[in-house]
């Protein structure tokens, strides 16, 4: 049923895409690098061996922090980057 539908494509057509898509993954790579840079490291629990508690007020508004807002657009952007990589397969030219 796809090679069907892909049929219809023409080889010249494939090749295109397939240029668009690789285009838009290594943009995407790039801006991936840029974000995992900018975010600040774990510090993977050591508040809680010095007693420290997430009853401050960043603790409570976490989800607005920088940190978080990068941590979600990495996922996104890593989302999308899995979706165009899946895409640029199917459509790629034999």
């Amino acid at each position: 049923m796809l090679d069907l539908m892909l049929g219809a494509i023409t080889r010249n057509a494939r090749e295109v895409i397939a240029n668009i898509l690789i285009i838009l993954m290594t943009v995407l790579s790039i801006a991936i690098i840029v974000v995992v840079m900018m975010q600040e490291g774990e510090t993977g629990g050591v508040s809680a061996i010095s007693g420290g508690s997430s009853d401050t007020f960043y603790g409570k508004n976490k989800g607005r922090s920088k940190e978080h807002i990068l941590k979600r657009v990495t996922l996104i952007l890593g989302a999308v980057m899995l979706v165009i990589s899946v895409v640029f397969f199917v459509v790629k030219p034999f």
